[in-house]
């Protein structure tokens, strides 16, 4: 009887450690904020860091009737449009708050 309750604990701690490693190894849905903080890089180099499924481009601060303004926090805006498709590329989800 104790062999048999031995046996079902070693099997149980087997299953539950091997469904810890295979959760582990899949990085899921990530999201991150970009275009805060001047500090943060390049919408490119987060797209590149391979951390996240989606980029939320922040902060729409006015939009509507055709019209939006951008805060990107000193972020160079003339690279914006060649890292969006870069993203793109690369599977990366985009949006913008």
């Amino acid at each position: 009887m104790a062999f048999q309750r031995s046996q079902a604990c070693s099997l149980l701690l087997a299953l539950v450690l091997s469904l810890q490693l295979t959760a582990g190894s899949s990085t899921g849905d990530v999201g991150v904020y970009w275009g805060r903080n001047k500090d943060e890089g390049t919408l490119r180099e987060a797209c590149d860091t391979g951390k996240y499924s989606t980029v939320i481009i922040s902060f729409l601060s006015a939009f509507g009737h055709g019209y939006y303004k951008l805060d990107v926090a000193g972020h160079r805006l003339a690279g914006v449009g060649d890292d969006i498709k870069h993203c793109k590329r690369n599977g990366i989800l985009k949006q913008a708050s």
